[in-house]
Parts: C-alpha cells; structure tokens; sequence
C-alpha cells in the first residue's frame, strides 16, 4: 500500500499534515493500546510509512516549527492516560426511558492476593519430589540429570499457588457506578472520564459504554417515536370515548373521537422517547386493532339485534354498503 494511503493523506502533504495524521494513527494501532493480533505490525508499517514520506521532504520552514510544536505538545498531554474501555450495557426499555443511576462490573485482571503475584506457595512441610521420587536425579539422553522440578534436592518446598494454578494474577470484578441520562435508544454511548483501564505511571482513561437495548413485547421504536398496537373494541370505536395506553412513565388516558369501526391509528406529539443532546422528544404512536365481541350471551345478543334493527332501518346511513349489495341483487326479477 502506498505511504500516503497508509496514513491517509493526498500526495503532496506538508510535513505538519504528516505528522499529525500518524500521531492520530499510532495513537490507534500501539500495541499497548490496541488488543487487534494485527495491531503490532500495522504500527509497523505506518512508522516506516511516516519516516518514508518525511525522509523525501525538504526541511520545514522555521515559520512552520512552532504551531505545529505547540499541536504535537497538546496531542501527548491529550494521549497522557490509559486506554478508553468499551463495553456493552444491557438495558430495558423502561430503564433507558427513565436513565438514572446503575452499576457496572469491569473485568480485569489484578496480581494474586494469595501468593502477591509470585505464583507459588510456601509448603509448611517439605514434600517428597513426584518427579524424581526423592533421588533428585531422572534419566534423560545422556544418562542422570538434575530433576528440573526439585533442582536436585529431591524434596520441595514450594508449590503452584492454588487460588490462581501458578499464573501470579487473578481475575477480579471492578465495580463502577454510572449516571445513565434518560431516552437512551439502541447504539447510544455514554463516556464516564477516568472509569476506563489504568496504566502504569498513567491516569487512566475512559470508559464507553454503548447500549443495547432488550426487546419488548409491546413497544418498537421508529427513531424516537415509540410505537404499539392496541386492541379495542369495534363498538368503542363507534362511539368514542376515553382510551387507556400503557408507557414507560405510567399510564395515559387518551381521548377517541367516535367515528368507524375500522382500524386507525392515534398520534401524540412528544409523548414519545424524551429528547436527548438538542433532539426532541418522539411521538407516541398507537394502531388501533378493531375487535368484535365474541360468545354473546343472551342479554348482549338482545342488545345487538336491537341494534342491528336500528342500522337496517336506514340503511343508507348506517351501513351504506350493505344498502348498494341489496338494492342491486336483491331487487325484484323480472319474469321470464
């Protein structure tokens, strides 16, 4: 690859755009920075590409030393810390509606408390050497050699560490306490300063954290417009009424104007997710689903007829396709 698509530059850069764009770039792909199995020969290749394209350059006018000085002195304050930590966060969607605070456990690694990081541990007993059976001698090719386990002795006086087999490092459980603001939506990030992964001599850096929101029964979302169906009666959409909508907040009563009994579809304005960083709050949308009533008992069926003898009165009114059905297949036939 060529030394100026490396570092993502135009033919032609100066030597300040040069070195900014690999300070960016080695800040992303240093080993101790960067956990990708790529990461150290990428590094590689973008410092021979670095020293590649300043060695052709002539020198940088004096008028240019000194910002570009001043911006490489503030880039190594700003990368002064330990790397950023991501990770995910698991919320619900009512958790994410409100935010507040939660807790978050990092793993990590931390020398062993048992042994201090030595990974062994001293024996109140000597104890015979396995290896060697006590003689402190095993065969090897050319005849006895020293036991590798006992150094000889034919005895031990220590042994693995059992709380980390030997490792000297032990897993461990950092808990971090994290303001979470509401109206989170899936893919958001939040970045808690200095709760990220320490580092010798360093403050550390920061952690990210990056939502992922569970999926839920009733609500979808439609950027931050919270969307569900409903189900409800035919007759109440007939005649209108108060509607009960379950949120995330509580309970919200909205008002149905009496109209058919087909599906429709309400929309409250800012009603949906709360706004967040200068946007505002969605909308709630809910899809009405008509249902009619099934099993009629007796009293409901009387009730029902009632009504049905009313709407056949008028039928051009009340049911004015069933009106146009009959009044072209149902009226009299001529005689043959």
């Amino acid at each position: 690859m060529d030394a100026h698509e490396l570092l993502g530059l135009a033919p032609g850069a100066s030597a300040h755009e040069i070195k900014r764009s690999f300070r960016r770039l080695a800040m992303l792909w240093h080993p101790d920075r960067n956990a990708d199995p790529h990461a150290l020969e990428h590094f590689k290749a973008l410092r021979a590409a670095y020293e590649s394209l300043l060695a052709g350059l002539t020198s940088t006018p004096a008028g240019d030393e000194t910002p570009d000085a001043d911006e490489e002195r503030d880039e190594e304050t700003a990368a002064a810390r330990g790397a950023d930590r991501r990770q995910d966060i698991n919320l619900t969607v009512e958790a994410a509606f409100f935010g507040g605070e939660r807790t978050v456990e990092l793993a990590g690694e931390d020398e062993c408390g048992a042994c201090a990081g030595s990974g062994e541990e001293v024996l109140r007993h000597t104890r015979l050497c396995a290896s060697c059976h006590g003689t402190g001698r095993t065969h090897g090719r050319h005849g006895l050699t020293p036991c590798r386990h006992c150094a000889g002795r034919g005895y031990l006086t220590r042994q693995a560490c059992p709380s980390c087999h030997g490792s000297g490092r032990q897993h461990t459980l950092r808990p971090v306490i994290v303001h979470l603001p509401a109206g989170l939506l899936d893919g958001d990030e939040v970045r808690i300063a200095g709760a990220g992964d320490p580092a010798p001599d360093l403050p550390p850096g920061d952690l990210v954290l990056r939502v992922r929101l569970a999926p839920h029964e009733l609500y979808r979302f439609d950027g931050r417009n919270l969307v569900l169906e409903r189900p409800v009666s035919a007759l109440r959409l007939l005649t209108g009424g108060e509607l009960a909508i379950p949120l995330p907040g509580g309970m919200r009563t909205l008002k149905l104007e009496p109209g058919t009994a087909a599906a429709r579809t309400l929309r409250v304005a800012g009603a949906g997710f709360p706004g967040r960083k200068g946007l505002p709050a969605g909308d709630l949308i809910v899809h009405l689903q008509p249902q009619l009533p099934e099993a009629p008992d007796n009293a409901m069926r009387s009730l029902l007829e009632r009504i049905d003898a009313l709407a056949a009165a008028n039928h051009s009114r009340h049911l004015p396709d069933v009106a146009l059905w009959e009044a072209r297949w149902l009226r009299d036939q001529p005689d043959e």
